[in-house]
């Protein structure tokens, strides 16, 4: 029997490392990158083509939706987000060739990606100002007024995601990727499904997500008795929502920032119409509070970060940079604390806005994540 139940353990010993090791195990995968040859510099437009290589190999390993590549926009700090983002994740790669077209070059690589440490990787480059969103309504069937159906796309949704581009968010609507469902809500509110979606804001490297479902019922159908001899001249649909927001705190764990129910009434003819008319009125209610409760979040999650400007020469000139660093997005406040030095208080990870000022009109001098120093560019 001893000997069994040796036998047992030594067997399933082999079995758990086997599986860490097949898990751990780098993925090979293949990617592209490309980047401009600029004066004519071959050497340095390779090594940015393939970093821009390694970046895409990561991102498939670590299943990301949306593109990093696309959260900084110009790739002037693409390099350092590789050799400090991405240290120990490209464990390996080789390349496969190289092709030029024109002042382009593109370079395919095979690169081996350290899978554990890919999703972590890319998640520090996930934005605060990026949310996901899952909010299916039920609807009236157009076949049978008695029949509701769920829409993933309706009214409060897309009131909810224009609001929010409005302001300067950027939105991922989950319903677009199918990777989510009515059960999963369900699931997610009683506590459940936390690993999934931290997978999910993950994989549209965001930092919170916005999840509901809206339950309309006819509280009174067109015609109907409302006492005292009066019959109803509308029908009246009641949509309810319920809603959980919620955020990946610094240690990766999901932060529920609101929840709860909310509803509004609509009247009209058709069952349909009046429906809409509560999608339209519970949107006004719930909108706002929901803009309210992330700014909030923005507020508290903000950081400040040392911006030396190279070059001032007095405070008139200091004053009018310091407006241009107010401008930049999502910069909520800059103070002065010497003549060429700010305080700016900034709600993401610092690269953005280095690459933000990059954009208008600031070379990079040094970066840190709690110290950048830029110089103007002359003439600008």
């Amino acid at each position: 029997m001893k000997a069994l139940v040796i036998t047992g353990i030594a067997a399933t010993l082999f079995f758990t490392a086997a599986s860490t090791e097949a898990y751990a195990k780098p993925a090979c995968v293949r990617s592209s990158g490309e980047s401009v040859i600029i004066n004519g510099d071959l050497p340095s437009a390779r090594i940015e083509a393939v970093n821009r290589a390694k970046l895409q190999a990561v991102e498939q390993v670590a299943g990301v939706d949306v593109k990093s590549r696309t959260m900084v926009e110009n790739g002037a700090l693409l390099d350092d987000i590789i050799t400090t983002q991405m240290r120990g994740v490209v464990t390996s790669y080789r390349t496969l060739g190289e092709k030029r077209t024109d002042d382009v070059l593109n370079v395919d690589i095979n690169a081996c990606i350290e899978a554990m440490n890919a999703r972590t990787a890319l998640s520090a480059l996930a934005l605060n100002t990026s949310i996901s969103l899952y909010i299916p309504s039920r609807k009236p069937s157009t076949g049978s007024k008695d029949r509701w159906e769920y829409e993933e796309d309706n009214i409060l949704s897309q009131q909810m995601t224009s609001r929010l581009v409005e302001q300067g968010f950027r939105v991922r609507d989950i319903a677009e990727t199918h990777a989510f469902s009515i059960k999963d809500i369900d699931a997610a509110f009683r506590g459940g499904k936390q690993a999934e979606l931290r997978s999910l804001i993950y994989k549209h490297l965001s930092n919170s997500i916005l999840i509901g479902r809206i339950e309309p019922t006819v509280s009174f159908n067109k015609g109907e008795d409302a006492g005292y001899g009066i019959k109803m001249p509308f029908n009246t649909v009641t949509a309810r929502i319920s809603y959980r927001l919620m955020s990946r705190g610094s240690d990766g764990r999901m932060i529920v920032l609101a929840a709860g129910t909310d509803e509004a009434k609509g009247l009209a003819p058709a069952v349909n119409d009046a429906y809409a008319e509560a999608l339209k009125n519970l949107s006004e209610k719930f909108i706002p509070a929901i803009l309210d409760k992330i700014y909030s979040r923005m507020r508290e999650i903000g950081s400040s970060v040392k911006v030396r400007i190279e070059g001032i020469k007095d405070p008139s000139e200091s004053l009018v940079l310091r407006e241009a660093l107010q401008k930049i997005t999502w910069v909520s406040n800059v103070e002065n604390i010497g003549l060429d030095e700010f305080r700016v208080s900034y709600p993401e990870n610092p690269v953005y806005l280095a690459n933000s000022l990059s954009q208008n009109g600031f070379i990079i001098v040094k970066y840190s994540k709690d110290y950048i120093r830029v110089r103007k560019v002359s003439g600008r």
